[in-house]
Order: C-alpha cells, then structure tokens, then sequence
C-alpha cells in the first residue's frame, strides 16, 4: 500500500540494476562531499594584520566549582537524536559507529518512544536487512541478513542467555543496537545459534534530574496499556535507580486475540572514581489468548498452487481456545574495575528463569478450493538459564601503534523441563484426544478446545541441558595519527548438548578467528573490512511432520566476508556495505522425509543505511537492501541454486519525522516499508507478492502549568493493504489490517 496504490510487475534484473548504480553514485559522491569540505577547511587560509595584545594579571581568588553529578553517561546521539553515535561490541568495547568495522545502528530511546514501539520487532523493522518473522502476539522472530534469529538469542548489556526467552516487550530498554554478521568473537555463541546479526538491549539508566513519566495509551481493538518510569539519583551523583512499571491489557490488531501483561524492572548503576557497577531485573507475566498463527502448505497443495491464496483481510488461522501463559524472571549483574589507567578488569552474571505454558494450533492448507487440516499441539516447560563473563581489558604503546588487548572468558549453562505433544497423544496413561480436523481456509470451522481435547496434563520433566563455553582473545591496533585500525582475534567455543529424552550427547569445539580493518581517509570518511565466522549449534528439527521432529543438528560454522564504506556528513550519516555469507543448513530426504545437517545456504547482499537530520526540523532514517540468498549442496541437488525462502531479493525502509514550523510542538511523521515478492518453499514454486506498507503519525509536545505533556497518535497500514508475509518451512502469515495507537505521556 502507499500514498497512491501501485504494483510492482517487475523487480529482478531491471531494479537490481537501479539499486547498484543508486548504491554506487552514492559511493563516489559521497567521498567527494567528504573531500571537498576538507579541502575547503585547509585552503581557506588568510592573512591577517599583526595585532598587540595588552593584558593585566587578575588577582588570584579562590574559584569554587560546582560537583556535578556523576551519572552515566548516555550515549551522544547523532543529528535528530534517533540513531546513537556508541554501540557496545562485546570485547571491542564502547566505540562510535565511525570506528567500529562492521554494519551496526544503534536506535535511540527518542525513536522508540516516537514510533510507540512495544516490541523489539517494531524497532529492527527500521533497518532494511531486518525481515519480519514474528507471528503476532506470540513469538518474536526475524531475519538478518537472510538468517534466522529469535528473541532468546539477544543480549542485554552485552551478555547472552539472560533476555526473556519468549517475551519481546521493551519497556526497560534505553536503545537497540543492531549488528548485522556473524558475531563469535564480539560476545560468543547465540543461544540459538543465529548467525545473521546481533541484537543487544542496552537498559535505562537513571539521568541527572529526576525522573517521573506517566504514559497511557489506547490501540487496536480496546487494548489499555500503562506505563510508569521513575529514576532518581543520589546526591553526590554516584547511585542511580531507574523503576518501570508496564501493564497492557485487551484486543489486538488480530480477530479475537487478546493479550494481558503485567511486568515490572529495576535497574540501579553505582559509579566510583575506579568502577562502573551495574544491575537490572525484572519479572514478567504474558498471556495471550486466540492468537493469529501461520499458514502451512502441505506437499498436495505446493504442487497446485503458485501462490498463496487470496483471503479476507480479517482472515484467522489460530483456534479459539488456544493460550500462550509464560512468566519470566531475570537478573543481570555488570561491574568494571581499573586497576590502573591502562588496565581494566570486568566481569557479568546473569541468570532468568522461564515458565511457559502453551496450546497452539497448526493450520495446513491441503488443495487450491481451501480444503484444510487443523492440529494442536501443547507445550508445558521451565527453562533455567544461566550465564557470566570475566575479563581483562588493557592498554600497550607501542612505537607507532596502540593496542587495545583484550581475555575474555564467557559461561552459559540452560536447563529445560518440558512437556511437548501433538495431539492425539497418551499424557501420564491419559488418552488426549484431538485426531486432526477438516476445516477451510475461507469459512473455517472450529472445535471446541477444552471438549474437543480433553484435559491437558502438566509434566515437566528434565529435557535437555546445554552448556557453552569460550575464550576469546583480541588485539585492536591502531597507528599513533589515527588513521588505520586493525582487529585481529579469535574466539575458542565449546558446545556440550544432553537429551536427557534420547540419552544422548554430543559435544563439539570449534575456533573462529575474526579479522577486521578500518581506514579512516578523514573524519568524515572511513573505509572497513572483515572476516568473521560464527558457530551455530545447529538447527532443531521443526517440520512437525519430519521423523526426527524435535532433534537438535550438530552444530556447524558460517563465514562472512564484508566490506564497507561509512560517512559522517554532520549532519546525515551513511553506512554502504557488501558482503558474503556461507552457512551450512539442514536438508529433508525426499523419501523418508527425514531432516539432517547438510546443504548450503548463501547470501550475498548490498545495504544502504542512512540517518540524520539534513535540514532543521527534517529527520530521516532508513535504507535499503539488495539480497541474493541461494541454496547449494540440497538432498540430490534438486533445489541447488534456488533462493532461499521467507527472503525478498530487495527490501527498503524510509522514515520521515517533519517538525511542523508555526505549530510549535507538533511533529508529523511517515514510514514506508517495501518488501519484492519471496518464495515460501525450497523449490520456489509458492511465493507471494511484493508489498508496500505505510504507517502515518503524529505528535504535539506542549506544557501543562509546568508539566511537559505530549500526545501521540500513529495510523500502520494506512491503506489497509491486504498482503501475506512469507516464512520459512513452506509457510506464510497473513498480515493485520489498518489499525492504531493514541497515547498520552506526561513528565513530571
């Protein structure tokens, strides 16, 4: 959908020839920019009349300086306040995006707050290597780059495995850092193993003034949400506290799904002239009821069908009856120590804990006239997790070159005690029922839940464990005048899985090196490479139809190469990169329908990223990206060459904010996403159309006696476009109408 509705009929050879020669203009104009202002510094050079200066000594009198607080420090933000000039990068540290040798943005809390984002979904879409694989209220899940992340596998403060597991709300985070590539020697393994990029929450801390902000706000179908922000500070500057409380309760943008949360954070920082301490919790009660979930397609209707099918916009494919309950607890300890001025100890511990409780549903779709099969399957589990870090962090010159060395040492250990079936089942001797049903896509039909399957049985018994280990070593080298730095390191990880289920184990080791390189032409121009590889643990079998369903695959080893170009303009910044990823994937045999480590999956892209604020007033922010992901080495090479499913070959972002001049306050805002067509199955025969999407806002900032007061009001979907996302594993979701959000904050 757009401002006026337009289809795309072509976007193969003839728009991948525009984007490069887009992305490559920008690329030799933008170093010119760059050049010619420089050089216009150096030359401007005058001569100027000798002038005498007579001046007399002042008195000496005692000058008293005021103590300022000593609170953290937020990062400084770029032009426009929406993008953060600093990214944490695990052992590379806090460095500005100019400095850092990877694609990385960093979106502040003022985008956040803007946007009315609840979710970590509702931040990353704004990047354009970001595609979208969450299933409504019930799972948050992406890709980066073409790989695939979940919401278990992002940091908080730079340590993995202490994130809520299955919740994606925001409520506690200050800004979110996007790092797109394999990361194993930035922070080691992903829990999940996801390879594509890195998301790290960074949590709010507590400011210099006081803080008391007051949100409410009204959307979709009747959803009441509140929300409560407090930090305090103490005198002498060195304890801060920060308090949120969130609760959100009714209807969503999906027919008959409801959502009731309830969560709460603390965060305190305690700073010295020598350590910088740090500590976050938060707890956290979800549940939805009738959520939206997927359409599948099962191997009759891939051979009959091209595309998915065309459905109302209210379409629902997830049963009434069905629930997702979890509650999660997490803590997160930080502390820094320096030893002297060119040495620093630092270390992290971290656990959470996760009860969940789920009955969802799958929907196949068997034959072109809307002939479907409904299933349901329950998941009863606790999940424990545990993870720390300790290292060293020390400064050497030498003669001509800095370094910057850094030992590190991270631990993470997960235990799960689940229960998952598909029905019909025996649950403790029990008799579940629930034999799969015949309903349509276009008029379905449902059973009643709790009749229909009978009573639901919790076990949790010990599933599995995981334990990862690593070390990791790295050396930043950096010439005296600033203009070349080298990064070379490595990272030696161990993976220890036990199913308790099968009486398995297996246990792996792998060392990933990483190289880097910055060439800083100016301060305005900087030039970067990398090769990185990451270690993957390997996939669990999620076809529910697979034999093997439920099995974890060895682990194995992807490797990026990228190169890039960045470009600080004072007032835009831009980020142009290439880059090539290999990761080995799974297969399905034919015949026995069996899935196993094996394949290749390949993607080679071109991204374009850009904020700023280029005229007062004006902010942007966006990008686009061009990608070419293929399968190699599939079961038999019948699929060798064919693109990978649930990824467009072209994607774009464009965010506008306007400041409206003679309404002092108000701020109008648009954002346009664009997504090519992407294939929903292996062999490329079902895929959907490309889609344009456009979410129009507005804000007024104004004063109540002396309380600020801004209202906010956001319209997604403007055009109520009717479009279908693609997936992964033969699947697509149906996305949700036009719908909106009214809010209210008051800072008091």
């Amino acid at each position: 959908m757009g401002l006026h509705r337009f289809t795309m009929k072509y976007e193969s050879k003839k728009l991948t020839r525009h984007i490069c020669m887009a992305l490559s203009a920008a690329a030799l104009t933008l170093p010119m920019t760059a050049y010619a202002a420089e050089s216009a510094e150096e030359e401007a050079v005058y001569d100027l009349d000798t002038v005498e200066v007579i001046g007399q000594r002042p008195i000496s009198q005692p000058v008293e300086t005021p103590v300022e607080p000593v609170a953290e420090e937020r990062p400084n933000v770029y032009a426009g306040g929406q993008i953060a000039r600093e990214s944490t990068l695990g052992v590379l540290g806090k460095r500005d995006f100019m400095d850092v040798p990877f694609n990385v943005t960093s979106f502040n809390s003022d985008l956040i707050e803007n946007q009315q984002a609840s979710s970590v979904v509702d931040v990353i879409v704004n990047d354009p290597s970001v595609s979208n694989l969450t299933l409504s209220s019930v799972s948050q899940a992406w890709m980066i780059r073409g790989f695939k992340e979940q919401q278990q596998d992002t940091q908080i403060n730079g340590l993995y495995g202490v994130a809520p597991r299955f919740y994606g709300g925001i409520e506690y985070v200050d800004h979110v850092e996007v790092l797109k590539g394999p990361g194993a020697l930035l922070g080691g393994m992903a829990p999940n193993g996801s390879v594509g990029g890195t998301i790290n929450f960074i949590t709010k801390r507590a400011g210099a003034e006081p803080k008391t902000s007051v949100t409410l706000s009204y959307g979709a179908k009747s959803q009441f949400t509140q929300h409560v922000d407090v930090s305090r500070r103490s005198d002498d500057g060195k304890l801060g506290v920060r308090v949120n409380l969130y609760n959100n309760k009714g209807g969503t943008a999906y027919q008959q799904e409801r959502v009731d949360t309830h969560a709460g954070y603390i965060g305190f920082d305690y700073t010295t002239d020598r350590s910088r301490t740090t500590f976050d919790a938060g707890i956290i009660s979800n549940r939805v009821d009738n959520a939206q979930y997927r359409l599948r397609f099962t191997d009759d209707a891939i051979k009959k069908l091209t595309s998915p099918p065309h459905v109302d916009i209210n379409s629902k494919f997830g049963a009434p009856g069905t629930f997702r309950q979890i509650t999660e607890k997490f803590g997160v300890l930080r502390s820094e120590y320096d030893l002297d001025k060119n040495l620093m100890v630092y270390g992290a511990l971290g656990m959470r804990i996760t009860h969940q409780d789920t009955l969802n549903n799958f929907f196949d779709m068997q034959n072109p006239d809307g002939t479907s099969q409904v299933t349901y399957r329950y998941n009863n589990q606790i999940n424990k997790a545990y993870s720390g870090e300790i290292g060293f962090k020390g400064k050497v010159d030498t003669k001509g070159v800095d370094h910057e060395l850094n030992v590190s040492a991270n631990y993470m250990h997960y235990k799960r005690y689940m229960n998952q079936n598909q029905f019909p089942k025996k649950i403790a001797g029990k008799t579940v029922n629930g034999k799969p049903y015949t309903t349509s896509i276009y008029t379905p039909e449902w059973k009643d839940v709790s009749s229909y399957l009978g009573p639901l049985v919790k076990r949790t018994p010990l599933n599995d464990t995981k334990t990862l280990r690593s070390i990791a070593v790295s050396d930043i080298m950096t010439t005296n005048d600033g203009r070349w730095t080298f990064v070379l390191g490595g990272r030696y990880q161990q993976i220890v899985v036990n199913d308790i289920k099968k009486n398995t184990t297996y246990e792996k080791a792998k060392f990933s090196p990483a190289y880097a390189l910055i060439h800083k032409m100016n301060d305005k121009v900087s030039l970067y490479a990398n090769y990185i590889q990451g270690l993957n643990q390997g996939e669990e079998v999620t076809d529910t139809k697979a034999p093997n369903y439920g099995d974890q695959l060895d682990p194995y080893v992807a490797k990026q190469y990228e190169f890039g170009a960045k470009f600080d303009l004072g007032k835009v910044a831009t980020t142009i990169s290439a880059f090539s990823i290999t990761n080995p994937g799974k297969i399905t045999d034919p015949k026995t329908k069996i899935v196993s480590a094996g394949g290749e999956v390949r993607n080679r892209g071109l991204e374009w990223n850009f904020f700023g604020e280029p005229k007062k007033g004006t902010r942007l922010t966006g990008g686009m990206m061009w990608m070419d992901a293929r399968h190699e080495k599939t079961a038999g090479g019948k699929n060798d060459g064919n693109r990978k499913e649930g990824i467009p070959n072209f994607a774009a972002v464009l965010g506008v904010e306007q400041d409206i001049h003679g309404v002092d306050g108000l701020t109008l805002t648009a954002r346009m996403t664009y997504n090519s067509s992407a294939f929903v199955n292996q062999a490329n025969t079902i895929r959907v159309s490309p889609w344009t999407r456009w979410d129009l806002g507005a804000r007024y900032r104004f004063n109540v006696s002396d309380t600020p007061v801004t209202v906010r009001a956001d319209v997604y979907n403007l055009f109520n476009r009717n479009y279908w996302r693609a997936l992964d594993e033969n699947a697509a979701f149906l996305e949700a109408g036009r719908t909106f959000m009214l809010s209210v904050t008051a800072d008091f």
